[in-house]
């Protein structure tokens, strides 16, 4: 029987692993673009017509507010983050191929041992 170390804690707190900061930082990358292409169309949109312009900026403006959102929950450990994180990888399967390679490589992630540890 092999010893097993018990999952690494510092004052009291887990150790994020690696893993999960790349990938929220990877979101706060996400909702910082979606909520600059929300203003960059928002503006186009004004000059056609008032109510495209809000449109076009609420839109990706809410979804890169989510995304950041999503990021402070994984930075932090909380397990909803994880959950709509994976949520967010299935759906990006359907983006062939890129999106599909992308979202495997996140499921992964979000399935490893040590991940779902922190997340508890």
């Amino acid at each position: 029987m092999e010893y097993q170390q018990p999952p690494s804690e510092t004052g009291g707190k887990k150790e994020r692993p690696t893993s999960v900061t790349i990938l929220a930082i990877l979101y706060i990358l996400t909702g910082i673009t979606w909520i600059g292409m929300g203003a960059f169309f928002g503006v186009v949109g004004l000059d056609f017509l008032p109510a495209l312009g809000a449109i076009c900026f609420a839109v990706p403006a809410i979804l890169g507010v989510l995304y950041l959102v999503i990021a402070y929950g994984l930075w932090t450990g909380q397990n909803w983050a994880r959950m709509v994180a994976i949520i967010f990888a299935v759906i990006g399967l359907l983006g062939f191929p890129i999106g599909t390679i992308i979202s495997i490589i996140i499921l992964i992630f979000l399935f490893k041992d040590e991940v779902k540890a922190y997340f508890k």
